[in-house]
């Protein structure tokens, strides 16, 4: 239900900008405030479910979720609105984040693998689905869809009954990440872990900047879709990503990680490129389909290798350090995707984002050997 947090409120910001009396221009702020805390404020969340324990973590991130998040229904001036979803933020941040180190911390193999691919499958289901529910409880008061924040009163209540961890010694943070990068570095991981991220950066890059940004201008400006036409394309990414992710626990067992990195970025690009050269909007639907495929099989990998990487004692840290790099992304992303729109155009943009795609396919096996003379199998089945 994390995900609502950005998914819900996408229809309402033309109707919000009117209701609160502000720009258009300056309504996006609403949107991106939820996505801030998650830039600063991830890793911490880590470190303190690492000493503080999941259960503690994760009752207060939902407490912050449902409170801050249903104040958006009385919030009637802009920056109350912006500074509710700052808060709701926070929440957001920890139950996104601690939902893949829950599942990190109870299965194992290629059992953890299929269940973040269920997890990445239901979190996509619900960024598909809460845009129509918001449209629809939005209509005569913009305001009433914040009141499916309350959904946290029933996660909460369920989430009271996670086992309580024994204590564990309190270190600083710092030191408890100095402690981490010592670890993977004793382990050789460290270099894994940070090609992980920077990969994972630059997918979701391809999908929030190139996805959701250069798509809508592309199809309204080349092929002249409307609205409701552009969200039932842009939506075939989520479909193939949806595919993917909900067979990555066979995909893996069958064919090895490496090999799945191979074929995800492959389809990133090559998808990127049918986007490219699309003649129609049928091939536009087409080429965001395939890259959603690479899309879900890549995510689950890096999601699987972020929680195993550091064990038990910083398997928190490691997962929200690449919720953090992720969240980057995803402010990123959408400046960079209209930017490069507006200067050199949509078509040379996704051609850039097949050619980067392609050139990381190429060089991620050569170069991981290079810098880590004898890595770790995490991608070898």
């Amino acid at each position: 239900m994390g995900t609502l947090g950005f998914s819900i409120t996408a229809p309402l910001l033309p109707d919000l900008a009117d209701a609160l009396g502000v720009d258009r221009a300056s309504i996006g702020l609403v949107q991106a405030a939820v996505s801030i805390p998650g830039v600063l404020l991830s890793a911490l969340i880590g470190y303190l479910a690492d000493r503080l324990g999941r259960r503690r973590v994760v009752l207060v991130s939902l407490v912050l979720f449902t409170i801050f998040g249903a104040l958006g229904y009385v919030a009637r001036s802009y920056w109350m609105l912006v500074g509710v979803r700052v808060l709701q933020g926070v929440g957001t941040s920890g139950i996104l984040g601690l939902s893949i180190v829950v599942v990190g911390d109870l299965f194992e193999g290629p059992e953890r693998t299929r269940a973040i691919g269920y997890n990445l499958t239901g979190l996509t289901l619900v960024n598909m689905l809460g845009p129509i529910a918001s449209g629809f409880l939005g209509t005569s008061n913009v305001f009433r869809p914040f009141l499916i924040f309350l959904i946290g009163i029933p996660l909460g209540i369920w989430a009271s009954r996670m086992p309580v961890e024994p204590a564990r010694k309190v270190v600083s943070a710092l030191r408890h990440a100095g402690d981490l990068v010592v670890a993977l570095r004793g382990n050789r991981q460290l270099v894994d872990f940070a090609g992980v991220l920077v990969a994972s950066m630059g997918a979701t890059v391809l999908l929030h900047g190139f996805g959701y940004t250069t798509t809508p201008l592309f199809l309204d400006s080349v092929f002249g879709i409307g609205a409701d036409g552009r969200g039932l394309i842009i939506a075939s990414f989520q479909v193939g990503t949806v595919v993917a992710a909900v067979q990555i626990g066979r995909l893996r067992a069958r064919s090895g990680g490496a090999r799945l990195v191979d074929w995800s970025l492959l389809a990133m690009a090559l998808g990127s490129a049918i986007t490219a050269l699309a003649p129609t909007w049928w091939f536009v639907m087409l080429g965001l389909g395939v890259s959603g495929i690479g899309f879900g099989i890549f995510i689950p990998l890096a999601q699987d290798r972020a929680a195993t990487v550091g064990g038990d004692l910083y398997r928190g840290l490691t997962v929200l350090t690449w919720v953090t790099f992720i969240r980057v992304a995803q402010v990123v992303g959408p400046p960079l995707g209209s930017g490069m729109a507006e200067s050199v155009g949509s078509r040379v943009t996704f051609a850039l984002a097949a050619v980067g795609m392609a050139i990381a396919a190429a060089v991620w096996r050569p170069l991981r050997r290079r810098l880590n003379a004898d890595p770790p199998s995490v991608y070898v089945a």
